[in-house]
């Protein structure tokens, strides 16, 4: 039996204030296939995440919204959705660095993710098997489960990795990233990095979305250059990765290079 796509998007638009900032007019993703969807800001690329996660939905063009699948499905309940696809971003991130949601034990953070909440869970609701997947996966990404610390207290780095446990929580196999290492230093980024590394290698798809040729990790081998909301190129990442295309693609004298398996950029 076929396996659906993780996602399947067929002549999807996204129009705001007249402007049309997304155009798709087929773009397959399987499950299983780590990528990186990659282009400069405003080229659509947390326009086409938060499709997917059901923040907003494409426009209606001709009386036609086009059609987005995920799982083979169309019709989703946006709280069972996120219980199949983990999704961090440094906007998530942000909101638990403040109000109820900052005062937060790196423990509860973590909790709220079985209930796609924000805000620390009902006592009925915390069962001792959601207590130890969250002590898991806490000990996984090398936060301490004990730690009495508001997460808004916590170091970028270690809030970021608190937010990626929150995410697995629920076992999804597949995780979307909106620039998952933003706002870090080098040291927090490659620890993030080095982290993400194993959970690919451990069966968990990714979907990176950046414009930081350094987060591009080696297990993502797929590469969606998007200009403008459309795409570029959809080719493998040493097609993808090169000078020329990111001379084309950020329209400046780039140029990359690749030291072991990890790439990096400056202009010439």
């Amino acid at each position: 039996m076929a396996v659906a796509p993780l996602v399947e998007l067929l002549e999807v638009v996204v129009e705001r204030n007249g402007f049309r900032i997304l155009d798709l007019n087929r773009l397959v993703i399987p499950v299983g296939e780590n990528v990186v969807l990659f282009g400069p800001n405003g080229s659509g690329k947390s326009t086409l995440l938060k499709l997917l996660m059901k923040f907003f939905y494409p426009s209606c063009i001709l009386d036609r919204a086009g059609t987005i699948r995920i799982l083979g499905q169309e019709a989703w309940n946006v709280w069972e959705l996120r219980s199949q696809l983990g999704f961090v971003s440094s906007e998530i991130d942000h909101h638990f660095t403040t109000g109820r949601s900052g005062r937060l034990s790196p423990l509860d953070a973590v909790l709220t993710g079985f209930e796609s909440s924000e805000l620390e869970l009902d006592a009925s609701l915390i069962t001792p098997e959601r207590i130890q997947a969250a002590t898991r996966w806490l000990e996984f990404f090398e936060i301490d489960a004990h730690c009495t610390k508001h997460v808004s207290w916590l170091s970028t780095g270690e809030r970021r990795r608190v937010m990626l446990a929150r995410s697995m929580v629920h076992g999804a196999r597949s995780l979307l990233l909106d620039e998952p290492t933003a706002g870090l230093d080098i040291v927090a980024r490659e620890k993030l990095l080095i982290k993400l590394e194993e959970l690919t290698r451990s069966g968990i798809q990714i979907v990176l979305v950046t414009h930081h040729l350094e987060e591009i990790i080696e297990p993502i081998q797929r590469c969606i250059l998007l200009q403008s909301g459309q795409v570029l190129l959809d080719a493998a990442i040493d097609v993808c990765l090169t000078s020329h295309w990111m001379n084309i693609l950020f329209d400046a004298p780039v140029n990359v290079s690749k030291t072991g398996q990890r790439y990096s950029a400056c202009l010439h």
